[in-house]
């Protein structure tokens, strides 16, 4: 038994002169198993009810969780579009500091701890 046939037809003549006999069968196997079917516990349904309310929920997690992480990352912006800002900024600003606008635009505050 330590050594191993090398042939298949050894192997299968092992096999054939070793295997045990098939036990007869109970003529009311079949009405076991149904037996056994029909008394099952029901935890298991319930259990599965359970994850058919679970994993619905993880799954709209998740997307919930990656839209929100692609929510907040800016998009990139184009070279053109980045060049339309700063010109945008420096016309605003070459227009805030201008002089002539100085006294219509700036706020002028009086001081009032010189009474």
């Amino acid at each position: 038994m330590t050594q191993l046939p090398n042939d298949d037809a050894d192997l299968i003549n092992f096999l054939c002169q070793h295997s045990p006999e098939v036990p007869p069968a109970s003529p009311d196997l079949e009405q076991q198993i149904l037996q056994q079917v029909k008394t099952w516990p029901q935890a298991p349904l319930r259990h599965y009810s359970r994850l058919r309310l679970v994993l619905p929920a993880l799954a709209a997690g998740l997307v919930a969780a990656i839209v929100g992480y692609r929510a907040l990352i800016p998009a990139q912006s184009s070279p053109a579009e980045l060049a339309r800002l700063e010109t945008f900024i420096e016309s605003n600003w070459q227009a805030t500091a201008s002089s002539e606008h100085l006294e219509s635009d700036v706020w002028h505050f009086t001081d009032l701890d010189t009474e």
